[in-house]
């Protein structure tokens, strides 16, 4: 017998480092896998056809003139959904061609021909749809009164597009092939039910982690670093008010400082008595504009309050006009409005507004969409109790504003349209979301047979929705409204609009402004494809207040007679045409007196 030492036995760190090993040499397979799915695999047929017919689609006519980065937003979009479109689809007709025993071949000596057939249809059409597309950009550049876009625009953009619909089925695929290295991970250690149901599990916790990592922990901090930045920004161009009727100026309650950004430009902006009185030809006043910041240190009501503090202080109260904004998402204001109500009243007015948050429009909307609500409730319901402090023969008409997101907050207000009326001396929106309640219980009421650009209510008794200033007095088509009566509220909309007519519903359902096709400046080459053009129109979005006045977001010289109507600025037939030379002398100065971006 022989005795000596008993064999070992592995212990428990040996263990592990088989474990480790056996893990790492099947992570590197599947890695190795998982790369050539993302990357070498070839393209599914289906598709590709897809993604070609829908790209061919996105280069078609939407709103306004698109720069290089819409026309890769429109294809890339465009791009992804057809691939998935066709991948989907493909798999479909596999499974029913399969199921009936259907089978389609092209005989060997054919399938060369067939091939350069198919790749020359693929060159013709997709260059007949690109030039077409260019072709059709340059007619909407004509339409906006805009410069058409040179030709590396487009090529450029169309180039990047291509480019960012590779990257997303490359991202799709490393997707997938995540999973596909859980399962393989899996595999060995549970049944194969519970290795699908964890693999899909632990993708997804990976692909939320990585999104949250990217977009909230990069992205939108970044967004919102640069939102707080802009609106601390002291601009050494905006000078503080020397006046004592601008908040900010003067013994005014509210600092220099803590207006932000939008409401110092609003309260250093604007003209004095003496160009007003040089515009209008008779005496003037100076205007009054009282502004307040929302900020971590008070809430929207105390700010609320400190508007009316600052109206206390003004006099605004003894003053003829008092029109209440609420300002888009930054706490913006456009200056033409402003302006228009000024000049119009020979500044005996006040404008006042308070500022919700310092976010982009979307951005504030998305996050916290009540915000602009209870902005314009609050400070409507503030100045309201105030002025029913006053006697009735004193009080100054009071009227409400608002533009984009500023417009759906202002809206907020009333819970209907006979509130609206019963409240107000007047209303001026412009730009109105489609997703504005308010309007879409008004939309509801329209006349039948009205364009959807300018629908009709009530024959215009009290309030007209216009697309241009001659809408004021006479519908769309040009016929008479009913006597227009007080009070008075104008919806002032672009047919080539973005912001007005972006709605989840383009998605899968043509609009009716679509179906109509009457918009004066919008091409009629313009149709509705699903998916495709909700995404044409929320590119279209971001550059809308870059085009000329009277197209896309940007209102302004037609600020000037909607303003004179709601204030009831009536004349004969006869003296219309004098009415209109002071209203472009308005317009001069104002265009003179306002700094040019």
């Amino acid at each position: 017998m022989r005795f000596g030492p008993a064999p070992s036995r592995p212990g428990p760190t040996s263990w592990m480092g088989g474990a480790v090993a056996a893990v790492r040499a099947v992570t590197r397979s599947t890695g190795h896998r998982a790369r050539r799915l993302a990357i070498a695999a070839p393209l599914d047929t289906a598709g590709f056809l897809g993604a070609s017919a829908t790209a061919w689609i996105s280069t078609s006519p939407s709103l306004l003139p698109r720069t290089w980065w819409m026309w890769a937003a429109n294809i890339g979009v465009s791009e992804v959904y057809g691939y998935s479109l066709g991948v989907a689809s493909g798999r479909v007709v596999r499974r029913l061609s399969g199921a009936i025993g259907l089978q389609v071949r092209i005989a060997p000596e054919h399938r060369r021909r067939a091939r350069w057939v198919g790749a020359a249809a693929l060159v013709g059409i997709s260059t007949y749809s690109w030039v077409r597309g260019v072709l059709r950009q340059r007619e909407i550049s004509h339409l906006v009164q805009q410069e058409p876009k040179n030709l590396a625009t487009h090529v450029v953009g169309s180039a990047a597009g291509i480019g960012a619909s590779v990257g997303a089925l490359v991202l799709v695929r490393s997707v997938i092939a995540t999973a596909g290295l859980y399962r393989a991970l899996l595999r060995p250690y549970l049944p194969p039910r519970l290795v699908g149901a964890l693999s899909l599990l632990l993708t997804a916790a990976t692909l939320a982690v990585l999104t949250d990592r990217l977009v909230r922990g990069r992205l939108l901090e970044r967004v919102i670093e640069k939102a707080e930045a802009a609106n601390r920004l002291i601009a050494p161009d905006v000078p503080r008010p020397t006046s004592t009727l601008r908040s900010g100026g003067p013994e005014s309650l509210e600092t220099w400082q803590s207006l932000g950004a939008p409401g110092r430009k609003i309260v250093s902006g604007g003209a004095d008595r003496a160009l007003i009185a040089r515009t209008v030809g008779r005496e003037a006043m100076d205007p009054i504009r009282v502004y307040a910041a929302a900020s971590s240190s008070r809430s929207l009501e105390d700010t609320v309050q400190a508007v009316v503090a600052e109206l206390d202080r003004t006099g605004a109260w003894d003053r003829e006009v008092l029109v209440l904004f609420t300002g888009t998402g930054t706490g913006w204001l456009q200056e033409w409005s402003l302006s228009a109500i000024e000049f119009l009243t020979a500044g005996n007015c006040a404008t006042a507004s308070i500022q919700y948050s310092y976010f982009p429009s979307p951005l504030a909307y998305l996050a916290d969409r009540r915000s602009p609500q209870r902005a314009g409730r609050l400070l409507l319901q503030a100045v309201r109790r105030r002025l029913a402090e006053l006697p009735a023969e004193v009080r100054p008409a009071l009227y409400v504003a608002g533009e984009s997101l500023g417009s759906f907050g202002g809206q907020a207000a009333f819970r209907d349209v006979p509130e609206m009326l019963s409240t107000v001396d007047g209303a001026v929106w412009t730009g109105t979301p489609s997703f504005t309640p308010l309007w879409q219980q008004l939309t509801t009421q329209a006349r039948p047979g009205s364009p959807a650009v300018a629908p009709i209510f009530d024959g215009g008794r009290h309030i007209r929705v216009v697309t241009r200033p001659r809408e004021l007095h006479r519908n769309y088509w040009g016929g008479l409204y009913e006597q227009w009566q007080h009070p008075r509220v104008v919806y002032a909309q672009h047919p080539s609009d973005p912001v007005v007519w972006l709605d989840p519903s383009l998605l899968w359902r043509e609009p009716a402004w679509l179906q109509e096709r009457v918009g004066h400046d919008v091409t009629p080459a313009m149709r509705w494809f699903p998916w495709i053009t909700f995404w044409q129109i929320a590119a279209d979005m971001p550059l809308s207040i870059a085009v000329a006045g009277g197209h896309g977001h940007s209102y302004h010289e037609e600020m000037v007679p909607i303003w004179a109507a709601v204030l009831g600025q009536d004349v004969p037939e006869q003296e219309r045409r004098a009415q209109a030379g002071q209203h472009r002398a308005i317009v001069a100065a104002i265009r003179a007196n306002t700094p040019q971006k």
